[in-house]
């Protein structure tokens, strides 16, 4: 072939080739891989995941934290100490100011409260004031970023006695022993099982069973479910392992907020031996609750009105 036709015909293949790259669809780049690895965000018109059970078994005792808030944080932590209303910071477990100290119980258990994963903690606070009162408090420490918050607490009475805590499924246990009706202040006798639920940002009693004469007072709530929705007028039923004083039970309705909106009593009916069982039907459309409740069932002591069981159920009425 003749020199002079060589350069014309590279350029014209270089020409070609140049359009066809250019024409070539690019190959995508490979997706981000997220860094985000947190739990996805609890809906909103559920209050707490995962669900935990009503049911209590005999706690565990505390367990070491795997990571997260640690059994010194605790000791070290800032809290408000909710009988004498006031903010302290304990040092090695304890704080002192005057005649005021506070004391953290040796009871304590680790577990998760409120659905995200991470390690929480139930602690027991006891306030004094320089008298013969001792008065304790259930209080639910969150992990914020690594370091314990403070979420909720609850005051449980004077001397009593904390023999367990324990955190299974989202639920504290306390095992303890309370004063009874014809107990002195000293010495209290009367053993009792306790569980709260960490609800939203509020500690909820959902659960008291006390041993009285050697039987265990226990309230269930069979139906509906917990967490289920129901539609108004809905029954709610349950079953008791020892009839009430009277054969009565009284019953209160609450939002998550606290707020009562229905209350009043029922008659339960034997079931044989001492057990009974009880059926109700609620309707709070004429209030217009369309939300999520709480419902519970009361027995009380006829000599001095105190909580002797109680049982729950937290549904969604529409």
């Amino acid at each position: 072939m003749p020199r002079k036709f060589i350069f014309p015909i590279l350029v014209l293949i270089l020409a070609v080739l140049a359009c066809s790259i250019q024409g070539a669809p690019l190959t995508p780049p490979p997706p981000e891989v997220p860094t985000d690895t947190s739990t996805p965000p609890t809906p909103s018109d559920t209050p707490l995941t995962p669900a935990p059970p009503v049911i209590t078994d005999t706690p565990s005792g505390p367990a070491p934290a795997p990571g997260g808030i640690t059994l010194d944080m605790l000791r070290n932590g800032t809290y408000h100490a909710p009988y004498y209303d006031r903010t302290i910071t304990l040092v090695n477990g304890s704080y002192a100011s005057g005649s005021y100290t506070v004391m953290m119980m040796s009871a304590y258990g680790f577990g998760d409260l409120n659905g995200d994963g991470k390690q929480d903690a139930a602690i027991i606070l006891a306030e004094n004031d320089g008298g013969s009162g001792n008065f304790e408090s259930l209080v639910a420490v969150v992990d914020q970023g690594g370091a314990p918050h403070q979420e909720s607490a609850r005051e449980l009475g004077d001397r009593v006695v904390i023999s367990a805590v324990d955190i299974s499924s989202g639920v504290i246990h306390l095992n303890m022993i309370v004063t009874g009706p014809s107990d002195p202040m000293c010495c209290p006798s009367l053993p009792e099982k306790q569980n709260y639920w960490l609800i939203g940002s509020t500690l909820w009693l959902m659960r008291l069973n006390s041993t009285i004469g050697g039987t265990e007072r226990i309230i269930n709530v069979d139906s509906p479910g917990i967490w289920s929705t129901v539609t108004n007028p809905f029954t709610v039923a349950g079953s008791l392992t020892v009839l009430p004083f009277e054969n009565t039970l009284a019953y209160h309705v609450y939002l998550l907020d606290g707020t009562v909106v229905n209350e009043g009593s029922l008659i339960v009916t034997p079931a044989g031996g001492t057990s009974a069982t009880f059926s109700h039907v609620f309707n709070l459309s004429a209030a217009g609750i369309t939300d999520w409740v709480i419902i519970q069932f009361v027995d009380t002591s006829a000599a001095d009105g105190s909580i002797i069981a109680l049982g729950s159920v937290i549904m969604r009425a529409q």
